[in-house]
């Protein structure tokens, strides 16, 4: 491990380590783009979501670029879509896999603990 000591005007040096730089580095950088992290934490704790929902939650999205954003997490195996037809209409809806669950659990753990690490150089 190493740590990097900067100088700084804060009450206490800023202390770079290692394990943060590492943390963050091995969650899939796909995953820092903001409309992708609204989409997988809408998945994470409100499980299946249909297109039509996902949408009034990312303010200024297209229906293209939503439709885009989710074919990238698809391919990456994060999420499942599921498409039905009720009456005459195409319904389709996304849930979050396993593998996604476990992917956004790191995400967020790295994030808070980064925060983590920033905010204690303010103590």
């Amino acid at each position: 491990m190493y740590a990097l000591t900067l100088e700084s005007k804060r009450k206490k040096p800023v202390n770079l380590v290692e394990e943060d730089y590492l943390a963050l580095k091995t969650v899939p950088m796909v995953l820092f783009h903001p409309d992708r992290m609204i989409i997988m934490k809408a998945l994470f704790y409100h499980g299946n979501v249909e297109f039509r929902q996902l949408k009034p939650n990312i303010p200024e999205i297209t229906d293209g670029s939503l439709a885009s954003h989710l074919k990238v997490l698809e391919h990456l195996d994060f999420i499942k879509v599921q498409k039905e037809i009720i009456g005459r209409k195409l319904r389709t809806s996304y849930e979050i896999t396993e593998y996604g669950r476990k992917i956004f659990m790191k995400f967020e753990d790295s994030l808070k603990a980064f925060v983590k690490s920033v905010g204690s150089c303010y103590e």
